[in-house]
């Protein structure tokens, strides 16, 4: 178990091609995609954008971006937002496995599942499927055969 009782994922990192992969599960479907003839192109690890960076009201010094020095007494810029009033958050991000795009056009992004259960992923898959207008297709190698799942 690591932290906070998670479990630890061991994947050992594959190359194919000069193209690191998390897995050796995500590379055999790289091989299935390259031995694919409706596959056109194939673009590795793709980044989208879940949430936008945002600003929250500083907590402390509640949005005001003063404080009273406790050394002096005097009003000071805030610690915390070094006076800007706010504190940013950082954009949430996700990594899709594979962007594939086929020889029609038909484009679809690919996140590839071994056997560890993620249980922030189906937050994370409906948050892409809600921003991008896309589904989110994943697939996983059970019982010796790919499974694409919903």
């Amino acid at each position: 178990m690591g932290k906070k009782g998670t479990k630890l994922i061991r994947s050992k990192k594959t190359i194919i091609d000069g193209h690191e992969f998390d897995s050796q599960t995500e590379a055999q479907f790289y091989k299935k995609l390259l031995e694919d003839e409706k596959v056109d192109k194939i673009e590795l690890q793709p980044k989208f954008i879940l949430l936008n960076k945002f600003t929250v009201p500083c907590w402390k010094c509640r949005g005001t971006g003063k404080m009273v020095s406790s050394k002096t007494n005097k009003s000071i810029n805030c610690s915390s937002c070094k006076g800007t009033k706010v504190r940013q958050r950082q954009p949430w991000t996700y990594s899709a496995d594979f962007k594939v795009t086929y020889k029609d056009g038909y484009e679809e992004i690919i996140d590839v599942k071994g056997g560890f259960k993620d249980a922030k992923f189906p937050y994370v898959k409906k948050m892409f499927e809600y921003t991008t207008g896309k589904e989110l297709v994943v697939w996983s190698y059970k019982q010796k055969k790919w499974i694409r799942s919903r």
